[in-house]
C-alpha cells in the first residue's frame, strides 16, 4: 500500500485521512514579512536591502508575496498582520533601537503560530538607544521559541573554527564554505525536529559543536556569513544556503501548489519591449535614416513576434524635439500588427523623486549639475540631468497622465492605444505615479535589470516580480536591456548578445552545477539606439532568432505584467476533500507543483483545461475565469481531452471524449497539442478568423496511438477552433 504525503491529510489509495483539516473558508496565507533595518549600510531602503534584493526571487518563485518592512521605523502594527504567514528578518549587526519591544513581538508572533527565519545576525542583541544590552530572558525566550539554545561565546576569529558537518548541497549552493569560516556563537538546536546543515566547532572550548544553519518546526536560521557570502568592494553577492530548498522547509512551503508567472500554456513566457529613448538618433547603417526607422524596418516588420514599443512624448511631439517625418514613423510602428502600444515618459526623469531629467525643456525643466554621488550617476548611466522646476502635481500630469493622452490621440491608432507604462531612468518611482498609471488603467514596467551569466554567475542577481510602495506594485522586467551590457551606450556595442546566456542560466543553470528551475520569463529588452549600431542590430537579430528556436508563448509585454499582478492577487484555499481552490488570478493562468509525482484529476477538477510536466515540475493551466479547483490524484486520467502545450494564448477552452473547442489569440504559427483523444481516430478541423466571416476553412486530421493530436494553423491575430470526431 502506496503512502503519499500531501500538505496536511495523508492519501491512502483512494482514501484520505486528515491530520489537521481546514475548513472551507480557511485562505491559505502568502506573505512573508520581510524585515529590514535601514540604519545599515545595506540596508537603507525599500528597494535597497537584502531581503529585497536576495531573497524575495526565491520566496516569489516559491508562490510567496513579500512585504517589506523597516524595523528602524517601528515594529509593524497587529492589523497589519493578519495575512502574514512567516517573518524573514535580515540584519547586518546586532544593535537596534528599542530591541526589547522587537524580541517580545517576535516570540509572540512565533507563538501565534507565524514561521520566523532568521538570516545574518539577530539584530537584538543591543538596544542602540541606551548602549545596554537586551534582555538576556527574552534573547533566551525568543531562541526557545524558535526551538533554539543560545550559550553565547561569539568569535570572529578563524583559527579556533572548524566545520564538523556540513550538507553541502544546502550549505555550498552557489560558495564552498573553504576559508570563509569566520562567524561564531555557540547555538543548540532544541527541538528535536530540529534539522542541522551546517555544524561548526569552536576548538578552544568545551560542548563548542555549534548548529549555525539549521531549519525547526518554528522557522529556521542561517547566522553570520552563512546564508550568503558578500564582496563588500563589488558589492557582488554568491548564495551559500539553497534558498529555494532553505525557504522552502523552513516556511514549510512543499505541500502548496505556486503560482507561476513563467510559464504559460506549457510554455516558458517571452515577451519584448522597447525604450523609446534614441528614437531620433541618426544611424551609423544609413546616415539619412534615424535609429527607429532602422528597428522599425530590420526588427519590427522582419519578426512576427509581439513587441510592445513606448516613445518619450517629447521627442515627437512638434512642440518639443519632434518633426512630421519623426510622427510618420512612430505611425508606421504602432500600425504594425505584432506591435503594441506603450510610452516611455514624456521628458525622460532619471531620478524621479529627485525629479531630474533627461531634457531642458523650456517652463519645465532647467539644466543643473546637481547629482548628489557619482552613485547616482551609475544609478542611471547619465553623465548629467536637467532639474524640473515644476511642482509635483504638475510634474506627474505631464510625465504620465498627459503623455499617455498626448501619444492616445496623436500617434496610436484609435483602435490600439497605450497598455503599458515603462519606467524611465532610475525606474524607482515615488508610489504616487505607480498610483498615476493605475488609474489610468495601465500595466507598467521596468526596473529590475536580472543577469545571470558567466560575468554574473548566481541567483543573486536575478531580481524578484516587483517592487512595492505601499499598495502599489512596480513590476520589474525580467531581464537587463542593452544598456547595461554596453557600459551605458559607450562600447562593447555586441554585447547584448550575452542576454541569451541569461535565458538558458535562469532555466538551466549549469554555470552553478545545480538542478533545472525555470524561475523568470524571457525578456527582450532594449533601446531605440540599437538601431545605431550594426554590431547592435546583429545582437537583437540573435537574440530574436534564439527565441524562435525554442518551445516559448509570445506575449506581450503588458500580458507578462498582467500575469504578474494576477499572482499578488490570487487566492488559494485548501478543501476539506484534498482540492486546492484558486480565485481571482486573473492572467497569472498556471500553477505549478514541485517534486510530485501525483497527475491532475481531470473529471474531479473545475476550471482546468491542461497540463505538462518539465524536469520535476508539474505545469497546471487555468480558464481563463474567476476561479478553479484542482485535484491530484496517483494515476494519470485518460479519458478527458487536454491541452498540453499551445504556442499561443488558449481562451474559452471546452472538451469532452468527442469534441474540442477554443479561442486562440497570437503571431506566428498556431501550435496546439491536445492529449486524451481517442486513439487513431479522425477528427474533423475547422478554424473560423474572428475578423472575417468568410475564412472558415475545414479538414480531417488524425490521432496517434496514444490519442495525441499536433495541430498547426497560421495565426495572426485571433482564431476560433474546433475539433470534432468523425463518426
Amino acid at each position: 500500500m502506496r503512502l503519499t504525503n500531501i500538505g496536511s491529510y495523508i492519501l491512502i489509495g483512494s482514501i484520505v485521512l486528515w491530520l489537521n483539516p481546514p475548513s472551507y473558508s480557511d485562505e491559505l496565507k502568502r506573505t512573508i514579512l520581510g524585515l529590514y533595518d535601514s540604519t545599515e549600510e545595506y540596508n537603507q531602503t525599500q528597494d535597497r536591502n537584502w531581503v529585497h534584493r536576495f531573497a524575495q526571487m526565491p520566496l516569489n518563485y516559491l508562490g510567496m508575496k513579500v512585504r517589506l518592512h523597516d524595523i528602524a521605523e517601528g515594529l509593524p502594527d497587529d492589523k497589519d498582520m493578519a495575512d502574514v504567514y512567516g517573518v524573514l528578518s535580515w540584519f547586518a549587526d546586532s544593535d537596534m533601537s528599542d530591541s526589547n519591544a522587537y524580541l517580545s513581538w517576535a516570540i509572540r508572533m512565533i507563538k501565534s503560530g507565524k514561521k520566523f527565519v532568521v538570516l545574518g545576525n539577530l539584530g537584538a542583541l543591543n538596544d542602540r538607544g541606551t548602549g545596554k544590552g537586551s534582555n538576556p530572558d527574552l534573547i533566551d525566550q525568543f531562541f526557545d521559541a524558535l526551538g533554539m539554545e543560545n550559550l553565547g561565546n561569539w568569535t570572529d576569529d578563524p583559527y579556533v573554527l572548524e566545520v564538523t558537518y556540513k550538507d553541502s548541497k544546502m550549505v555550498e549552493f552557489e560558495r564552498n564554505l573553504a576559508g570563509d569560516v569566520d562567524y561564531y556563537e555557540n547555538l543548540k538546536p532544541s527541538s528535536p525536529r530540529a534539522k542541522v546543515y551546517l555544524e561548526i566547532n569552536r576548538k578552544d572550548i568545551e560542548n563548542g559543536a555549534s548548529a549555525l544553519v539549521l531549519t525547526t518546526p518554528s522557522g529556521g536560521a542561517a547566522f553570520g556569513s552563512y546564508a550568503i557570502y558578500f564582496n563588500y568592494l563589488n558589492e557582488m553577492g554568491r548564495w551559500r544556503i539553497d534558498p529555494f530548498a532553505f525557504f522552502n522547509e523552513a516556511f514549510a512551503l512543499e505541500s502548496r501548489p505556486r503560482m507561476d508567472v513563467t510559464t504559460l500554456m506549457g510554455r516558458r513566457i517571452f515577451y519584448s519591449h522597447i525604450d523609446g529613448d534614441g528614437f531620433r538618433n541618426l544611424s551609423q547603417l544609413d546616415a539619412k535614416k534615424y535609429a527607429g526607422e532602422t528597428i522599425y524596418e530590420e526588427i519590427l516588420k522582419k519578426y512576427s513576434l509581439p513587441v510592445t514599443v513606448s516613445f518619450i512624448t517629447s521627442e515627437v511631439d512638434l512642440r518639443y524635439f519632434g518633426s512630421n517625418r519623426l510622427l510618420d514613423i512612430a505611425r508606421k510602428i504602432l500600425t504594425l500588427p505584432n506591435v503594441e502600444v506603450g510610452i516611455h515618459t514624456f521628458s525622460h526623469p532619471l531620478q524621479w523623486r529627485k525629479k531630474l531629467t533627461a531634457f531642458v525643456i523650456k517652463g519645465y525643466s532647467k539644466k543643473t549639475s546637481d547629482w548628489n554621488s557619482d552613485e547616482e550617476k551609475l544609478d542611471t548611466l547619465y553623465p548629467n540631468a536637467a532639474v524640473i522646476t515644476v511642482d509635483e502635481k504638475k510634474y506627474l500630469e505631464e510625465e504620465i497622465t498627459n503623455a499617455v493622452h498626448y501619444l492616445n490621440k496623436n500617434i496610436a491608432p484609435k483602435d490600439k492605444q497605450v497598455k503599458l507604462f515603462q519606467w524611465s531612468g532610475n525606474c524607482k518611482p515615488q508610489e504616487l505615479a505607480i498610483k498615476k498609471v493605475d488609474e489610468l488603467g495601465l500595466m507598467n514596467l521596468n526596473g529590475g535589470d536580472s543577469r545571470f551569466d558567466r560575468a554574473f554567475p548566481s541567483y543573486t542577481f536575478v531580481a524578484p516580480l516587483s517592487r512595492q510602495l505601499g499598495n502599489r506594485i512596480q513590476v520589474y522586467s525580467s531581464n537587463a536591456n542593452e544598456n547595461i551590457y554596453t557600459d551605458g551606450w559607450s562600447s562593447n556595442y555586441h554585447g547584448f548578445l550575452n542576454v541569451i546566456e541569461t535565458f538558458e542560466q535562469t532555466e538551466i543553470p549549469t554555470l552553478i552545477n545545480q538542478v533545472p528551475r525555470r524561475v523568470s520569463a524571457i525578456n527582450i529588452y532594449y533601446h531605440f539606439y540599437s538601431g545605431e549600431n550594426s554590431l547592435s542590430i546583429n545582437s537583437l537579430k540573435k537574440a530574436y532568432d534564439y527565441v524562435l528556436s525554442r518551445e516559448v508563448i509570445a506575449v506581450y509585454a503588458s500580458q507578462y505584467a498582467n500575469c504578474v499582478q494576477g499572482f499578488y492577487s490570487a487566492k488559494f484555499e485548501q478543501l476539506p476533500d484534498g482540492g486546492w481552490l484558486v480565485k481571482g488570478y486573473g492572467e497569472d493562468r498556471t500553477l505549478r507543483f514541485d517534486n510530485t509525482t501525483l497527475w491532475p484529476d481531470l473529471a474531479k477538477s473545475r476550471g482546468v483545461m491542461g497540463y505538462r510536466r518539465w524536469a520535476n515540475y508539474l505545469y497546471v493551466f487555468l480558464k481563463d475565469q474567476d476561479s478553479a479547483t484542482v485535484y491530484l490524484a496517483e494515476k494519470k486520467n485518460g479519458t478527458i481531452p487536454y491541452l498540453e502545450d499551445s504556442a499561443n494564448l488558449i481562451q474559452n477552452w471546452k472538451a469532452t471524449r468527442d469534441n474540442v473547442s477554443f479561442f486562440c489569440q497570437g503571431f506566428g504559427q498556431g501550435t496546439v497539442q491536445i492529449n486524451n483523444l481517442e486513439p487513431r481516430s479522425a477528427y474533423q478541423i475547422s478554424v473560423l478568423d474572428k475578423n472575417r466571416v468568410d475564412s472558415q476553412s475545414a479538414r480531417q486530421i488524425h490521432s496517434d496511438s496514444q490519442g495525441e493530436l499536433k495541430l498547426d494553423f497560421p495565426l495572426t491575430g485571433g482564431k476560433e477552433v474546433r475539433l470534432a470526431r468523425a463518426h
